[in-house]
């Protein structure tokens, strides 16, 4: 039996927001959420406290996209790859 995790709710809510309430996106509509939020972030170079619940929704964003990819495996490898080169050219 799997126990079933729970998001808590603010991080949640930056979630959807970072998807524009999204309710079904693919892993790329995930990760790209991701590089837009951790860029927003990275502008304001993480000066203020708001900024350690974006790093947390870009965190979360991240294993959600790889989750999803992990659905179709036969493209987890090459997505895992890109995805990590794309966050790393940031």
């Amino acid at each position: 039996m799997t126990e079933e995790r729970r998001v808590p709710e603010e991080l949640d809510a930056a979630m959807r927001r970072a998807l524009g309430d999204n309710p079904s996106p693919t892993a790329t509509e995930v990760l790209e959420a991701a590089e837009r939020l951790l860029d927003q972030v990275l502008r304001t170079e993480c000066e203020s406290r708001s900024s350690a619940l974006d790093l947390l929704t870009v965190d979360a964003l991240m294993t959600h996209a790889i989750e999803i990819a992990t659905r179709d495996s036969g493209s987890l490898e090459r997505f895992s790859r890109e995805a990590m080169d794309r966050i790393a050219s940031r």
